[in-house]
């Protein structure tokens, strides 16, 4: 059973909240029992599990849904119900409460648009340091050429390097 949810755009694919993927899945199952349950792992992190049976009257789960986080990530705000969030979306998804016939829940895509932008910020700063450290204008210059490279159809964080390229140029004459 394959339901079209209502859907949200995240970098130009439609992705179902696990909110809007649950409405439906209680109006159509009504007698239906939703557990999870966090379990700590050695490392710090969590991993979280989601069982869920369609009739209440059944025994065993018809969908699981796991979720993990390193113990870097619990740290983050609202981490432990994101996890539990998202293990519970994982199994809605093998339900067939999906958009599309994605897995990927918004919640989940979201994340990972905001580790992507992250590992943006971390590699231009790099950047940065890196122009900032130069001895002369060939250095900096083959810094910045090496550098730039990996920031293609980035427009505005090339804009900030050449920017910054600029003004050190200027420092270095």
């Amino acid at each position: 059973m394959m339901k079209k949810i209502e859907t949200v755009k995240i970098s130009g694919s439609n992705y179902a909240k696990v909110s809007a993927r649950l409405v439906e899945f209680r109006k159509e199952n009504p007698r239906a029992k939703i557990t999870t349950r966090p379990e700590p792992q050695p490392d710090g992190g969590m991993i979280f599990y989601a069982e869920i049976v369609k009739d209440s009257s059944k025994k065993s789960a018809e969908a699981t849904g796991t979720a993990y986080y390193p113990a870097s990530k619990m740290k983050s705000e609202k981490a432990f119900e994101k996890l539990e969030t998202i293990s519970v979306g994982r199994a809605l998804s093998l339900l067939g409460y999906l958009n599309n016939g994605e897995i990927a829940s918004s919640e989940e895509m979201e994340e990972f648009e905001d580790f992507k932008k992250q590992k943006v910020a971390d590699k231009s700063k790099e950047l940065i340091n890196k122009l900032k450290s130069s001895k002369n204008l060939k250095e900096l210059q083959d810094n910045f050429v090496k550098g730039v490279n990996k920031f293609k159809g980035n427009n505005e964080v090339i804009a900030e390097l050449i920017q910054i390229k600029d003004e050190l140029k200027g420092q270095l004459k």
